[in-house]
């Protein structure tokens, strides 16, 4: 059971930033919660299906892309409060009309978390 109610970590998903970008998808995370370190994402589905992490780069403002799969323990991902993350997935086309995802990450101090993501594409 994770040690943050999946109600709350709803919350950290920007609600309506779910958009169309090159060949695939973009949302943005905003960590609303406390400063984190992810550790690891250890998976995304969308509608259910598996998204290959291969796939998937994390930005930070002000900061280059980083492919998702070069997130280690060993090269953290830094979350300060207030700061807005965005996951870039190529290759995967999305369709208008609403979609769920779910993010699956490691936290440094709290351990594995799902985050649950529902959102409309226009």
């Amino acid at each position: 059971m994770p040690a943050i109610p999946p109600f709350i970590l709803k919350k950290l998903y920007v609600k309506g930033s779910l958009r169309v970008e090159g060949d695939g998808f973009a949302l943005d995370l905003r960590n609303t919660i406390a400063p984190g370190t992810i550790l690891g994402v250890t998976g995304l589905v969308l509608d259910d299906q598996d998204v290959r992490l291969g796939k998937v780069e994390a930005v930070q403002p002000g900061e280059d892309a980083r492919p998702i799969t070069d997130v280690s323990p060993e090269e953290p991902l830094s979350f300060p409060l207030n700061q807005i993350l965005t996951l870039r997935v190529s290759g995967i086309a999305v369709e208008p009309g609403s979609h769920t995802l779910v993010i699956s990450v490691v936290v440094q101090d709290v351990g594995p978390l799902e985050i649950p993501v529902t959102d409309q594409l226009g």
